[in-house]
């Protein structure tokens, strides 16, 4: 049976209460403000090499290298040197030439790798 707009409201309205809302950020503003004053400039800083690395990439493709940037810096963070490359080369293959990978330029993911193991 199809319930009407109406009543399908005023649910809503009962489930979501805004002090209960409200009262969830203001516990966990704090938390996450400190979160984000160590991650924003960590991302900045990974950010801005990426770009500097691969100057005259078109900017539409972007976007795809820093999220490599970010996966390698994930793997060096999460793992000892070996296991770190080895996560790093399946990386390299997913985004990499197609038809196995998405289609990125190897030499320009190697540029970014390069960048962001000197952070």
């Amino acid at each position: 049976m199809v319930k009407s707009a109406t009543r399908r409201i005023a649910k809503y309205k009962a489930k979501i209460d805004g002090d209960v809302h409200k009262n969830r950020y203001d516990a966990t503003k704090d938390i996450s403000v400190a979160s984000e004053e160590i991650y924003g400039p960590q991302a900045e800083a990974l950010e801005n090499a990426v770009k500097a690395a691969i100057d005259g990439v078109d900017a539409i493709l972007l976007p795809y290298y820093i999220i490599f940037g970010k996966q390698v810096k994930r793997a060096l963070e999460d793992h000892e040197t070996t296991t770190a490359d080895a996560e790093i080369a399946t990386k390299r293959q997913m985004w990499g030439p197609a038809p196995t990978g998405r289609g990125l330029v190897d030499a320009t993911l190697a540029l970014v790798e390069a960048a962001v193991r000197l952070l």
